[in-house]
Order: structure tokens, then sequence, then C-alpha cells
């Protein structure tokens, strides 16, 4: 982060210094380049604290499920792209086990094979094969439709 630095001559010749700072150059305040986005998030939190507890009950359990029961509290690929990968491939995965514990893996596994996709079967296929080799994406729908 980058910090800027505030001070003021004027606390060298001030009567009460001793009790703002024991500095002998006088009182230095650093602040964030951040400060002011966290002094709005802040004055959101005040405003609507409700909300904000409401979203700590609805989101922020999962990311300590992900973090602290997975142990997935750091990425291993670098770069915005890579991240965001890794990231949505651990979303899934925990999308998948929430809606195996809802539903069970036998109704999980019927509501798979009746989905009816929006997606013409062509144009998924090639976008697969884009980033799989071919053979790799053979035993991705045998996996995708077994679990």
């Amino acid at each position: 982060y980058d910090f800027k630095k505030y001070r003021t001559p004027a606390c060298k010749e001030c009567p009460v210094k001793s009790l703002c700072t024991s500095r002998t150059g006088g009182r230095e305040i650093d602040r964030s380049q951040y400060a002011d986005a966290v002094e709005e998030n802040n004055q959101r939190y005040r405003e609507n604290g409700q909300l904000y507890r409401k979203r700590q009950e609805i989101n922020e359990h999962i990311f300590g499920t992900i973090k602290r029961q997975w142990g997935y509290n750091h990425t291993n690929l670098t770069g915005l792209e890579k991240v965001n990968g890794e990231h949505s491939l651990i979303m899934l995965v925990y999308n998948i086990k929430r809606a195996m514990n809802i539903l069970g893996v036998p109704d999980l596994i019927a509501k798979i094979k009746n989905w009816k996709s929006p997606y013409k079967r062509n144009v998924l296929f090639l976008q697969i094969t884009k980033h799989f080799k071919l053979k790799s994406v053979f035993v991705f729908e045998k996996i995708l439709l077994v679990a």
C-alpha cells in the first residue's frame, strides 16, 4: 500500500505535545491510499448494519468453508484470468457438494441426466475442445454423466 505522511512543524512548539505524542519531531499521521474507500465502506456499514449482517449469514460462510475447512487460503496461479478460473472451479466444486448434500447423489444424477441444455451441443463441444485435448473431453463428459 502507498501511504501519505502528514506532519506539521507546529508540534515542536506546542505546550501540550507530551499529551499527543512522545515523538521528538511531533505527531505524524500515516494515511493509506485506500483510506477514503475504507471510510466510505464503514459509513455504509453503520447506516445499513442489518443488511451487512444478512450478507454475512448468506455469503460469508461459503468463503469460510472454502478457506478454513478445505484449506484454500491462497491461489496457486498468478494473473487475474488464471485466478478467476481457479476461483470458478473452487466455487463449482462447492456448489456441486452443496447440491449433493441437499438433493442426495441419486437425485442430483437424475436431474443432470434429465437436464435440457439451452446450449447447442456442438457449440459447447467446440468451446471445450479449445481448452482440452479431444481425449480429455470424452473423459470429462463420462465423469459428468456418471457422477
